[in-house]
């Protein structure tokens, strides 16, 4: 059997992993993997100039390429490092053996000594070759596995088999495809392009939406005006870029703060985004690599209960009421676990008092405590929007960065504000069952990908505590001015223009979109999924629809949710063709994630389905096959 994987990223390194300690060990496997970029794939490419300096967003400990699902019986045992144990056992000697690296991944797998470290994304590609090479090791005598670092431009399906092409020309025929492509950039859209064209004629720089690390800022100095768009994840990458990345130094202080020096270099930046701030930083990790919290109140079975009396559906405001109440708890039992209590033996009966949400206005006087009971999570989302001091807007947006960044502090376990957003990270599965499993209304989706997807974004997907530390730094320094809420760009014809709701207008020649490609295979570049669609072997997801019947899921690929199997434009299966992983978002719940061990993590649960399709025996297969295939 013949299988190809394109995309050497996460998901199909998953599927790899699994694949070699699953298969029948009395039939021959040809794996066939392909992606542009290197092992790990785009995100992880530890030979981008730059991707040494840019930080993963999950805690080293908490990151794995090796499945949960253990076979120890197998021929050829092999460990299971996760990135911080392998940093701190293998690397440095894999690294050593395989000079092609930058010497600054020597000096970073060094400093990985503790479970409150992020790693780099280029170090984590680097694990990713390592853990290519010691599963292909391992493979039984009858799987063969090669690396293609090419890009599939296209794939047709006849009657048996696939045939992919490369890019270099190449030509495979395949009795199984598992399409992981990961993020992929879009063609431009009207504003876009108009942009683009107005750059191109001033002889000015756009960057449209893309991976940050591959933007090649080198050229931009202080002669230049650099407007960013977004406040997210991918701007803290452009933002580095831009300062360190031009000279500038971060000196860590006494007390642990940073301040910046300039090199002179920096370009004038001015950043902003719809809320006008960034999302909540991570705290100080306190967590071991699969420790979960365990809800009181946000559980399986209340909300299974929940749909039971609502004709099987879970209502929107009663799933964001019982979250609520469990980051309440964590909120208020974070405080009494710090407070300094005025009879210490009282301790256990406050936290037992803390079960029971009736009790919660009334904890206080009861126990002469100074409790915050008194909290509005939906406010802690966007509250700049509510700031009305036009005038102190840059003083209350540094109080606020410095008020989240002394929360960080306390921990992510520990801190009431930090440790309750952390919560939405570890309740995610229970998220995405109900998502998955169809337990919400056309209503309650529209709100999950709306409304909820805002919330959990801000409070829980935010960046690593040190670049929380170095915007303040940069703001002190007058290196950085972010704008107000409402920032919007365009142009005039001439000049990249922004503005937002204070009233504030900026002109800039270099504009930025600082995020990721919206997830839409109807306008991907990718030759490959253009090429599908016009076949019409993909289609949109027509599964969830709005009151009115508008498709909520168009964006996203169809496919059998039980096996990932590819539904075409007649809606019918296309048998072993499989899709993983970020195409599938919002069909599925929170795809953007990497393997956590021992967690049964999305990837695995996914790369279990597909493996079971992959290897299921479809009708026809043991015919002989003829050139015609």
């Amino acid at each position: 059997m013949k299988i190809a994987l394109i995309g050497a990223g996460p998901r199909n390194l998953a599927i790899l992993g699994r694949l070699i300690f699953t298969i029948n060990t009395k039939v021959h496997y040809e794996v066939d993997l392909f992606d542009p970029a290197p092992i790990g794939g785009r995100v992880w490419n530890p030979f981008l100039k730059n991707n040494h300096t840019f930080l993963m967003n999950s805690f080293a400990n908490q990151v794995t390429l090796f499945d949960d699902y253990e076979l120890f019986d197998h021929d050829v045992p092999i460990s299971r490092p996760n990135l911080l144990t392998w940093a701190q056992t293998d690397a440095f000697d894999y690294l050593n053996d395989h000079p092609e690296y930058n010497s600054a991944y020597r000096n970073e797998v060094l400093a990985l000594v503790s479970s409150n470290t992020f790693a780099s994304r280029g170090l984590f590609g680097v694990y990713a070759n390592w853990y290519y090479e010691t599963i292909k090791a391992a493979r039984p005598d009858n799987m063969t596995i090669n690396f293609h670092q090419t890009e599939i431009v296209g794939m047709e399906k006849n009657p048996r088999r696939f045939t992919i092409h490369g890019k270099n020309g190449f030509e495979g025929k395949y009795d199984r495809v598992v399409l992981a492509p990961g993020h992929v950039d879009n063609q431009l859209n009207d504003k876009q392009s108009g942009l683009a064209q107005v750059g191109k004629k001033a002889g000015y720089t756009y960057y449209p939406a893309s991976h940050p690390a591959e933007n090649d800022f080198s050229h931009l100095d202080e002669h230049d005006h650099v407007l960013i768009e977004g406040l997210g994840l991918s701007f803290f990458d452009v933002l580095l870029s831009l300062t360190a990345g031009k000279g500038g130094t971060f000196i860590t202080n006494q007390d642990g703060s940073l301040s910046y020096r300039r090199s002179g270099h920096e370009p004038t930046i001015v950043a902003g985004s719809f809320n006008g701030l960034p999302p909540r930083s991570k705290g100080i990790n306190q967590k071991e690599a699969s420790q979960l919290y365990q809800p009181r109140f946000f559980t399986l079975p209340k909300l299974k209960f929940i749909a039971e009396e609502h004709s099987g559906k879970v209502p929107f405001d009663s799933f964001m009421n019982l979250l609520k109440e469990e980051l309440t708890f964590k909120f208020l039992f974070n405080q009494v676990q710090q407070a300094v209590l005025p009879d210490p033996s009282k301790k256990p009966e406050i936290i037992q008092a803390l079960e029971d949400p009736d009790n919660w206005p009334n904890i206080n006087d009861k126990f002469g405590l100074h409790l915050d009971t008194d909290i509005d999570w939906q406010e802690l989302v966007y509250p700049a929007l509510k700031w009305q001091d036009t005038e102190n807007f840059d003083q209350q947006l540094e109080e606020h960065i410095n008020a989240d960044i002394h929360s960080a502090e306390v921990g992510n376990d520990w801190s009431p504000l930090t440790g309750s957003y952390d919560l939405l990270r570890d309740m995610r599965e229970t998220v995405r069952k109900l998502y998955n499993e169809n337990y919400f209304d056309a209503d309650g989706y529209q709100k999950m990908l709306t409304t909820f997807r805002q919330f959990d974004n801000q409070l829980s997907a935010g960046p690593p505590l040190v670049r929380m530390r170095q915007l303040l730094a940069l703001l002190e320094a007058g290196v950085l001015k972010i704008a107000g809420p409402g920032f919007t760009t365009q142009t005039d014809g001439k000049d990249f223009l922004a503005s937002d709701h204070l009233g504030h207008h900026f002109t800039g020649n270099v504009l930025v979109e600082a995020r990721l490609s919206t997830i839409d295979f109807r306008i991907s570049r990718s030759p490959l999924i253009q090429s599908l669609v016009k076949q019409g072997l993909l289609r949109s997801n027509d599964r969830l629809k709005t009151a009115s019947g508008r498709p909520l899921l168009s964006h996203s690929i169809k496919v059998d949710l039980n096996t990932l199997t590819v539904i075409d434009k007649m809606n019918r299966p296309v048998n072993g063709f499989f899709v993983s992983g970020i195409p599938l978002e919002g069909t599925r719940w929170f795809n953007t994630v990497i393997p956590r061990p021992y967690v049964n993590t999305l990837i695995f649960q996914e790369s279990k389905r597909v493996v079971d399709g992959l290897l299921k025996r479809r009708s026809g297969t043991s015919k002989l096959r003829t050139k015609k295939d």
